[in-house]
């Protein structure tokens, strides 16, 4: 018996033992303690900051240049000093005003501390409104880091309290210094401030500890597995369940290691007792982090639970409160807790109550919330969502009577977001409330309301003063969590029945959003927010400037600020898992750098445009409209979007999140665009996938060209709903990731693999492949199909191609010796997450290649004529050039070449210097004959399959330059400084004018990208020229690829040519917006200029296979994209003729046939057009539009055909002539 056996019998066993003795009830032989407040001894209040010396050490950091002596005086006014700081000589948020202590800083606010000082005071006042932040200063660190905002307003001066909470500190320990920065103000504002002082109170937060009644619900809970939802069926949450024949478990460990091998809900349950003398107080239970799913009740009542598998942080520590209405004071009470586990990816297989505090708190003192003069509930229970609409409330803050009662207390408030940016003051009496308590009631008007919902989590700094003003109490209360299930859980009313002819068809009308409505009248959910890293994984708050701004004749809403605005669409019921038309009017005004995430859960779609940013641009030259514009998105509606609780926590049932992102900083990121997306409204429309799908008149008998797209994101969704998506878009492939990274195999388990599945739940259950072990590859979540079976069944069903991709390089079952090996003799490292790659030289990497092919094709292709290929992308650089001593001696015997000396590393040296052409030259032979005996085993499984081969790993594929959304490229931006960022744009594009197509081929050749040099990133596609059954795809993201003929004819094989747009997608402030949040993938604008890159493929380079390449699928403009793919799939994949014609942006091919004759008509002018076609003629002949499926009228002059067609600039057209 094995010591791991020994420890899971003896855990079974403690999991086991304790069913004959009930538990006993938590909080039962529970003592209250004896109430009492405990008094600070403070010293007096430190003062004279702008007085004597210190006047002298005030100075400025970080001034705007000219500005250095405009930014602060100190001037003398009745024998008081005051600061005055002239707002417009400061840049926002970086300018400080600041002092730092004399002699050794550090002492000061250690001296501080330890005279227990928990407070800053100051007066100030403005000659107009400003936000302020006051900050304190360590040696060596930003100002920024430990700040607090406050408001200056004009009139008398006000009194500022600022509990050093405020500043996301314990303490003043370590301080040595002060600072204050403007966030925002009025032009030629002066704010001035005086009586600086850091003071102690006598009580704080602590103070009443013991007031509080606190119950421990770490130790043994009753434990049972469901399978299913049987836990539900049957009840188990209730509190007259018999849980007598449950497990125990202990909290702290989880439940696989207390020997319960289990994947699904785990349930828990136990009893509370609640003392009598807690009548009338809420109660807070304090659950475990929990990073799955949870539901949570009390006595039979659900009171809380998030399922979301990417869940806001401040959510993950689970916090429900529950009102006296539902505590049975005196007695036992019943807690039930279910929680989602197994071996899920990220959290591993540790689940339950595993970590963080669990406890049940019984506070008299907690805030609570209420309509003004209702009934008073918890924070965490009064639901904020009417907020929106400027719909006013009250806070209700308590304090121990025995504080404030002698005192006369006022009680000055502070409501800031979570950057300490306030935005609500003011001041209250304190009264008396009930017997041993007296509370403050703060009234939130209709203005505020809408900019408390709008921040999404609160902080409350709040002091009680004498009638002296001095405080003897200061602290802060966190809003967070606060409640927003109205507006996740309630749909709005369905819109009566109506039709709109469309581009699509004529569709039923769903919704529509006029953005231009103000927030206050607007029904449908909203959200707005600035981006920081503050918010990145959090509940977002930070403010931002949005606007109804008119623009070419309408209102529209646009966020001017750095930051983002958001609406959920819907009404009524929509309908999960089907198909949806969101159709968003936006203006071609100006150039726009414009990101979208539309939030459907799995299914979600990072998506926007970017228009030209000038007629000299070499990446985007997209002329402007200057009208409005449509820009439609297919949406296939997942059952999840946002909800309170992060991603994927509401229903996709009453609408999904549309979030329009401004990124542009003229100081910084994409400043060669003037501003962000602007909406005026927006419609929603049901589409059925196949009876809108666009009319392809593919060319029968004849091969068909491919139009298909791929995504980096593991496929965690239906499949059902992104094979309906590509037939609404008019693809005609598709190839979902079915093999991630080196280790993530979504098909059915094989050894050399991790085991990869989606869980009921949606998390990415895991099981890890141990080649040491004697254990085979199985299933983390048994009974499930995986990925790759239910896309087989789906692309069957709808007849669409299935190509998946793979990122294969070696299993972990590839032995030692077939491993690249490098230069130096050691093994070959990949540039991220995997420890080694195959070595195509070692016939062992082969076997280990067809092992993994036999697995993923043979026991399907039979049944699935639609299974049509393999996409074959290097990832993390795995396949690379090798130099062990096989691969050189292998070299030598087969070219005849001479291996300078007898010792490895001087041969390997050699073969990466000086001869390393000629070894490169035969390294890449051989990788053309790997990929040829790839060809050759897909063909044995069914002749027609293709082997389509990308080589790179990059998400940002970039040459000579690096691409301007990769991080290499916004470093320059961050180096050059806040005034420098449009001319490293500028820079960037004078030099990428200057590269040619052959400079570019050169790299291709050679694999000299710059930052990596090595055979492997290169590619010689002549190797493959009468090989057919391959296809290399050539990178054409940008236009300064796209249209160079000799760099995409480069690419072509005996199958012709392959491109794939592999979009370059921006990453800046991924996770801001929502937790799932990672980046956006924009194509050109607008609508006419969308399909540029695939157009200009055809022109140059009769492309038979065009793919779309993108992190997470999607993608907008889906008038322009069905249009293209009506023409494109429309003409067979067969070599085609070129026809001369008159005019240099227009490429006519023909492609003779039994049908007929196929035209294709490429023209790639920025202007509308009418094209006069010429073709060779014959009697009795007519053209039919492949497009349109309309006969089109022409004339006969001789052996010339001519006929007249109206053309979009870069268009392509298709015919067929009989």
């Amino acid at each position: 018996m094995t010591h791991k056996t020994q420890l899971l019998i003896l855990s079974m066993i403690t999991a086991t033992s304790c069913l004959a003795n009930p538990l006993m009830p938590f909080g039962k032989n529970k003592t209250s303690p004896e109430r009492k407040v405990i008094f600070n001894e403070v010293a007096p209040p430190v003062t004279g900051f702008l007085s004597g010396d210190n006047a002298t050490r005030w100075n400025t950091e970080f001034p705007v240049a000219g500005m250095e002596d405009k930014v602060f005086t100190i001037k003398t006014l009745q024998g008081e000093n005051i600061l005055e700081i002239a707002t417009d000589s400061c840049e926002p948020a970086r300018t400080t005003v600041r002092m730092l202590l004399p002699g050794d800083g550090p002492d000061n606010g250690d001296v501080w501390a330890k005279n227990n000082a928990n407070y800053v005071s100051f007066l100030c006042k403005s000659t107009r409104p400003a936000k302020m932040t006051f900050h304190l200063l360590q040696r060596g660190k930003s100002a920024g880091i430990f700040r607090s905002g406050f408001a200056a307003e004009p009139g008398t001066w006000n009194r500022v309290i600022l509990p050093v909470g405020s500043f996301k500190m314990k303490n003043f320990a370590n301080i040595a210094g002060v600072g204050v920065r403007v966030a925002s103000a009025e032009p030629g504002t002066v704010v001035s401030i005086k009586n600086i002082t850091v003071g102690g109170t006598t009580v704080d937060d602590n103070s009443w500890n013991s007031h509080q009644i606190n119950i421990n619900l770490s130790g043994s809970w009753y434990f049972q597995t469901d399978n299913g939802e049987n836990g539900i069926k049957e009840k188990w949450y209730s509190d007259t369940f018999d849980d007598s024949g449950w497990k125990v478990l202990k909290t702290g460990r989880g439940w696989q290691q207390q020997g319960i091998d289990h994947y699904g809900w785990g349930w828990y349950r136990q009893k509370i007792f609640i003392p009598k003398e807690a009548e009338g107080i809420p109660l807070t239970l304090n659950l475990v982090e929990i990073p799955s799913d949870d539901d949570t009740w009390f006595n039979g009542v659900r009171i809380g639970g998030i399922s979301s598998e990417y869940k806001y942080k401040n959510m993950i520590p689970r916090s429900y409160s529950i009102p006296p209405s539902l505590i049975r004071y005196g007695e036992e009470n019943t807690v039930a807790v279910r929680i989602w586990g197994g071996r899920i990816t990220f959290i591993g297989n540790n689940s339950g109550l595993v970590k963080g505090a669990l406890t049940a708190v019984l506070d008299p003192y907690q805030t609570m919330m209420r309509e003004p003069g209702g009934t008073a509930v918890p924070f965490r229970l009064f639901d904020l969502s009417d907020a929106q609409r400027g719909k006013g409330f009250e806070i209700i803050f308590a304090f121990p009577a025995e504080v404030a009662e002698s005192h006369g207390a006022t009680l000055s408030y502070n409501l800031t977001d979570i950057l300490g940016q306030t935005f609500a003051t003011g001041e209250v009496s304190v009264k008396p409330a009930k017997k041993g308590v007296v509370q403050a009631v703060v009234s939130i008007d209709s203005e505020t309301a809408v900019q408390f919902y709008l921040r999404g989590r609160v902080k409350a700094l709040l002091s009680l003063s004498a009638s002296s003003g001095i405080p003897f109490y200061s602290g802060t209360k966190e809003l967070d969590p606060l409640s927003f299930a109205k507006r996740d859980d309630t749909p709005l009313p369905a819109l009566e029945t109506k039709y709109d002819d469309t581009p699509y068809g004529r569709l039923k009308l769903i919704d529509e959003i006029d953005c231009s409505t103000p927030i206050s009248r607007e029904i449908h959910p909203y959200l707005e927010s600035g981006f920081d890293h503050a918010a990145s994984h959090y509940t977002p708050g930070i403010p931002t400037d949005v606007q109804a701004v008119n623009i070419l004749g309408k209102k529209a809403r646009e966020c001017i600020g750095y930051g983002w605005f958001a609406y959920r669409i819907g009404r009524g019921q929509l309908k999960p898992h089907t198909t949806y038309l969101l159709r968003i009017e936006y203006p071609e005004d100006k150039p726009r750098f414009a990101p979208i995430e539309i939030q459907t859960g799995q299914n979600y779609m990072d998506v926007g445009w970017r228009n030209g940013t000038g007629p000299d641009g070499v990446y985007d030259n997209w002329p402007l409209s200057k009208k409005w514009q449509w820009y439609d998105v297919i949406v296939p509606l997942d059952d999840q979007t946002v909800g309170t609780g992060g991603t994927g926590s509401a229903s996709a049932k009453n609408g999904f999140w549309i979030y329009f992102m401004n990124k542009v900083m003229s100081t910084r990121y994409y400043a060669m665009w003037e501003g962000g997306p602007a909406v005026a409204r927006m419609r929603l429309y049901e589409i059925d996938a196949e009876k809108h799908a666009p009319v392809i008149r593919k060319p029968e008998g004849l091969p068909h060209r491919v139009f298909s797209f791929d995504w980096e994101r593991q496929p965690d969704h239906y499949p059902e709903d992104f094979v309906r998506y590509a037939m609404l878009m008019g693809y005609n492939s598709i190839s979902p990731l079915i093999l991630k990274w080196f280790f993530a195999n979504y098909g059915e388990p094989l050894n050399g693999y991790d085991a990869m599945t989606i869980d009921a739940r949606d998390y990415w259950a895991h099981k890890e492949y141990k080649p040491d072990s004697d254990e085979d590859a199985t299933s983390p979540y048994p009974n499930n199909k995986s990925q790759h079976v239910r896309y087989l069944e789906a692309t069957k069903h709808f007849g669409i191609d299935y190509v998946p991709r793979i990122e294969w390089g070696g299993s972990k079952d590839l032995p030692e010796e077939a491993r690249s090996i490098e230069v130096t003799g050691k093994v070959a490292k990949p540039n991220r997450f995997a420890p080694w790659g195959g070595n195509l030289l070692n016939p062992l990497t082969w076997e280990d290649l067809n092992k993994f092919m036999d697995h993923l094709i043979k026991p399907y292709i039979e049944d699935n004529p639609q299974f049509a290929g393999i996409l074959w992308r290097i990832r993390c650089d795995r396949m690379r050039v090798s130099y062990g001593k096989d691969d050189l001696e292998m070299f030598a015997r087969e070219t005849g070449a001479r291996l300078p000396s007898e010792d490895l590393l001087k041969n390997a040296d050699w073969a990466a210097g000086e001869g390393r052409e000629i070894y490169e030259d035969w390294w890449h032979k051989k990788r053309a004959e790997f990929h040829v005996r790839l060809s050759r085993l897909l063909k044995s499984y069914r002749p027609d399959m293709t082997l389509y081969y990308y080589n790179w790993d990059g998400d940002k594929f970039g040459m000579i330059l690096p691409a301007n959304t990769t991080w290499a490229f916004n470093k320059q931006l961050i180096e050059a400084g806040p005034d420098k960022a449009r001319s490293v744009y500028e820079k960037d594009e004078a030099e990428r004018k200057t590269i040619r197509g052959e400079d570019y081929i050169n790299v291709m050749r050679s694999g000299d990208f710059g930052t990596v040099n090595r055979a492997d990133y290169g590619l010689r596609p002549e190797l493959y020229k009468d090989v057919e059954g391959i296809q290399l795809f050539a990178p054409a993201n940008y236009l300064c690829y796209a249209d160079k003929a000799d760099y995409l004819n480069y690419f072509q094989t005996g199958d012709g040519l392959a491109v794939s747009n592999v979009v370059p997608y921006d990453e800046i402030n991924s996770r801001s917006i929502n937790p799932k949040y990672e980046g956006n993938m924009l194509t050109p604008a607008g609508g006419t200029f969308s399909m540029a890159l695939e157009l200009l493929a055809y022109f140059h380079g009769d492309a038979r296979t065009l793919n779309y390449t993108v992190y997470t699928y999607g993608r907008g403009f889906a008038d322009a994209h069905r249009r293209f793919a009506q023409a494109f799939l429309a003409l067979p994949a067969i070599p085609g003729t070129v026809i001369e014609q008159l005019d240099p942006d227009l490429k006519v091919r023909t492609y003779p046939s039994n049908n007929g004759t196929y035209a294709g008509v490429a023209y790639k002018g920025y202007t509308g057009k009418k094209l006069v076609i010429n073709l060779p003629a014959k009697p009795g002949m007519k053209i039919l539009d492949l497009v349109t499926g309309k006969e089109i009228p022409f004339k006969t002059t001789g052996s010339t055909l001519s006929f007249e067609i109206d053309s979009d600039p870069m268009q392509l057209h298709a015919f067929l002539i009989k």
